[in-house]
């Protein structure tokens, strides 16, 4: 996950596996040939409870002798509209990580999911209703949009492992109290979903997490066919993105599926709204709509069908709304 001369961020929150990693990466720093430094985010919730968190990792960071950037933010604030609390977490951790690493000149930015995490992450998606991308879980290593390398050196490692060593060897951390509360959808499937599987499956945390290893190989494949396959088949200006229909009708349904959701993603619209059922509609509309024809999509994205390409574009809110009031009395029909 690392090569010498890496500058490595690690993301710490205090608990356990995030203070398992540092120690860890700290004892093999000189090993691996990379530089650390470290950063923890207050998300104002917990009042002085989280503030002690991240006083925590700042002292921790000192007596390791290394750099710690510290931020406390307001998520009631900050929250973004539509998201749940957990989402808008992550956007603003997500963020202040990247932030952190170019204030620290870092490539590469470690954080401490564990198997267990995975596991959550897979039955959660699964259970909500997932595509295959979302089936693949938490890679171990990815790339961000800006180039910044983000890793998961702990992704086989089990929660019980870790609290176990550090225990066994005297390492404090912090306990988050809202991890045990079940307001959050992730507690429960930790405290009662994937207790009552491991009944069936003792091992169902590692069966989870290979199911996503699988798909994410799964995944590659049909990443790479696309790039072969569809190369400047999107094309992006000011306020549309236009993909051509003949680069995408005689595709197989997994490649032009992709496809079109990169051409959804170019035009900002929210992936995650989008049903089997909205996806069911879309193979529809691109093999049997007549030119002309559109579709309204979650997000106040509409496609519409031109004579050789499709169109995916933001309508106003209140056009939007008008047009599927009007469709549902059966005054339009496109």
């Amino acid at each position: 996950m690392t090569s010498p001369g890496d500058a490595v961020l690690v993301a710490v929150s205090g608990g356990p596996d995030s203070v398992f990693l540092v120690h860890a990466l700290n004892y093999l720093k000189d090993k691996l040939g990379i530089a650390l430094s470290v950063c923890t985010l207050d998300h104002g919730l917990r009042g002085y409870e989280s503030e002690k968190d991240t006083r925590f990792v700042e002292a921790l960071s000192t007596t390791m002798g290394l750099r710690c950037i510290r931020k406390k933010i307001d998520l009631r604030e900050s929250k973004n509209k539509g998201l749940s609390t957990e989402e808008a977490g992550r956007a603003e951790r997500y963020a202040f990580f990247r932030d952190s690493a170019i204030a620290v000149g870092a490539n590469v930015i470690a954080t401490g999911h564990t198997i267990d995490d995975q596991a959550e992450t897979v039955l959660m998606r699964l259970i909500k209703g997932s595509s295959l991308k979302g089936a693949c879980g938490i890679p171990p290593a990815r790339e961000d949009a800006r180039g910044l390398k983000i890793i998961r050196p702990l992704i086989e490692l089990e929660k019980k492992e870790i609290v176990d060593y550090l225990e066994e060897n005297g390492i404090d951390f912090r306990v988050d109290a809202t991890n045990f509360t079940r307001v959050y959808f992730r507690n429960v499937v930790r405290h009662e979903i994937l207790p009552f599987l491991e009944r069936f499956n003792p091992r169902i945390k590692k069966a989870l997490s290979n199911f996503a290893g699988h798909l994410r190989e799964d995944s590659a494949f049909i990443n790479e066919e696309k790039a072969k396959r569809a190369a400047g088949a999107i094309l992006k200006t000011r306020d549309r993105v236009s993909l051509n229909l003949k680069d995408i009708v005689v595709q197989p349904k997994a490649l032009m599926k992709e496809i079109v959701r990169d051409s959804l993603e170019a035009a900002n619209a929210d992936i995650k709204k989008l049903s089997y059922k909205h996806w069911k509609e879309i193979d529809n509309f691109v093999r049997n709509k007549r030119n002309g024809s559109s579709l309204d999509l979650p997000g106040g994205i509409r496609l519409t069908r031109r004579k050789k390409v499709l169109e995916f574009f933001k309508v106003p809110p209140s056009k939007s709304y008008m047009t599927r009031c009007t469709r549902a009395r059966g005054i339009r029909n496109t």
